[in-house]
């Protein structure tokens, strides 16, 4: 099926840090994506930031979206890296 327009989004960079959970100073890897509104394929308005952010140490995985939350704590974390793109 082919369409005309739809939502999509496209990965701005990915960046480690290190983070205080459950008592211990762990790597987390936090992914920024950015949202476009396209037509033909061609992204035409930017709708905002979405992140994802990675725990290995404890196998947990969250991100922004219709359905999941990214905890508050880990939220500003993630503000903070998607600043630099």
């Amino acid at each position: 099926m082919f369409f005309i327009f739809g939502l999509n989004r496209k990965p701005l960079g990915k960046e480690n840090r290190q983070i205080q959970r459950n008592g211990q100073l762990v790597n987390a890897i936090i992914t920024v994506y950015k949202n476009y509104f396209e037509l033909f394929f061609i992204p035409l308005i930017p709708l905002g930031k979405k992140y994802s952010i990675y725990i290995p140490h404890t196998d947990e995985y969250f991100e922004d979206g219709y359905f999941s939350k990214i905890p508050d704590d880990l939220r500003e974390t993630c503000k903070d890296a998607g600043r630099t793109y």
